[in-house]
């Protein structure tokens, strides 16, 4: 097993530095980046950054990849009028279970600070279930505006077929349709 990228090892705010100026360099200069961090006073190898940018990289084009699918689900949801069965919500909730496991596998595999890993996976199980409340939530929020809409257009077809002299029992089966009541 290869040992650890120095990083890694770096103090949490000058990697999230180092994150952003390779994501604001389109992950090219390491040199110059090496040289950076070692004006800090950190010495980590051009080498270690390149390895550490390019994991970046791929982990950043992943995470853009999602996004655009979840833009586009959101045009196409937008363009289809309301999403009262909730699909954008559902395909939301898959990337973002997709992300949080991810995340889970990524923790397991951290070799250090267990006890910081396993706070963060507790909030990535809490997350998750968030994520179920939410999504249940809603379809059960459409399915009763599907029955309040159902009503409310049975009492219209009763009242306009009952001004045209159409027959009770004929009423009533279009409305037990409308209703789906068997």
């Amino acid at each position: 097993m290869p040992p650890r990228n120095k990083v890694f090892d770096l103090p949490p705010e000058v990697r999230e530095a180092l994150n952003e100026k390779l994501v604001s360099s389109g992950f090219q200069g390491y040199e110059s980046l090496a040289g950076w961090l070692s004006e800090r006073g950190y010495n980590v190898s051009k080498s270690s950054v390149h390895r550490y940018g390019k994991d970046l990289q791929e982990e950043f084009e992943e995470a853009m990849g999602d996004v655009r699918k979840t833009t586009e689900l959101a045009r196409a949801m937008a363009s289809e009028g309301e999403d009262e069965s909730g699909h954008l919500i559902d395909a939301t909730a898959r990337i973002v279970q997709d992300q949080l496991l991810r995340i889970s596998i990524a923790m397991r595999k951290a070799e250090h600070e267990p006890d910081v890993a396993a706070k963060h996976l507790s909030s990535v199980t809490k997350a998750l279930a968030d994520i179920g409340r939410v999504s249940l939530s809603q379809k059960k929020w459409a399915k009763e505006l599907r029955v309040e809409v159902a009503k409310e257009a049975a009492e219209k077809a009763e009242t306009s077929m009952a001004t045209q002299g159409m027959s009770r029992d004929a009423i009533d089966a279009i409305k037990r349709d409308i209703l789906g009541i068997a």
